[in-house]
């Protein structure tokens, strides 16, 4: 996979990094949507945390 093949997911220029699971270019907007997007630094590791403790709430 060649990164400066895709694109920008959120303004289309050519994408210079892979970060937060989604290609992005060098603004540093583009890098706070997608951060935002993922849920921040760890997000994935926050959402499964929060999704354990509802199903630990339901026992």
């Amino acid at each position: 996979m060649e990164i400066e093949e895709e694109k920008c997911q959120f303004c289309g220029a050519p994408a210079k990094y892979f970060q937060f699971a989604a290609f992005i270019c060098e603004s540093d907007e583009c890098m706070e949507k997608a951060m935002t997007e993922r849920g921040g630094p760890a997000g994935h590791k926050k959402r499964k945390l929060e999704m354990m403790q509802q199903e630990s709430s339901k026992q």
